[in-house]
């Protein structure tokens, strides 16, 4: 699969009210994840996850 097209679908996906709910659960999982593995950069980790909530939660 192209990387174009693979971008095209999530751009649909993120159009879409569930897919904004599935992308923000695995923001929060990644988030998680990052800050268990290097907690030394859990304010650099929580100001991704709160950039990418804004991104989300906009209309």
């Amino acid at each position: 699969m192209k990387i174009s097209r693979l971008l095209t679908s999530a751009r649909a996906a993120l159009r879409t009210e569930k897919g904004r709910q599935i992308a923000g659960r695995a923001t929060d999982a990644a988030a998680d994840t990052a800050r268990r593995t290097s907690p030394r950069h859990r304010s650099k980790i929580d100001k991704a996850q709160q950039s990418a909530r804004e991104y989300l939660d906009r209309p």
